[in-house]
């Protein structure tokens, strides 16, 4: 009975944050560019202890968004 709860709320976790690597993965962009965003306070980051999160729907908006922003700002340039 514990098991499925715990599971369940596993699932709702995963629905709703990303880890760090989860969020560069999805946004196809470098760590020096996801941490720049970051900083920039362009994503928001939530810490629990040691745990670092981002809000999914919130990495699916920045996703959303890339075409227009780099169509708008020119694609990123990594040193």
């Amino acid at each position: 009975m514990a098991t499925q709860k715990y599971e369940e709320q596993l699932l709702l976790l995963n629905s709703l944050f990303l880890s760090t690597q989860e969020a560069i993965d999805y946004l196809g962009v470098s760590k020096q560019c996801f941490h720049s965003l970051v900083a920039r306070g362009k994503i928001q980051k939530i810490r629990k202890g040691s745990a670092v999160l981002y809000y999914a729907d919130e990495i699916s908006e920045r996703k959303r968004q890339q075409p227009w922003l780099r169509q708008k700002y020119g694609p990123i340039q990594e040193g």
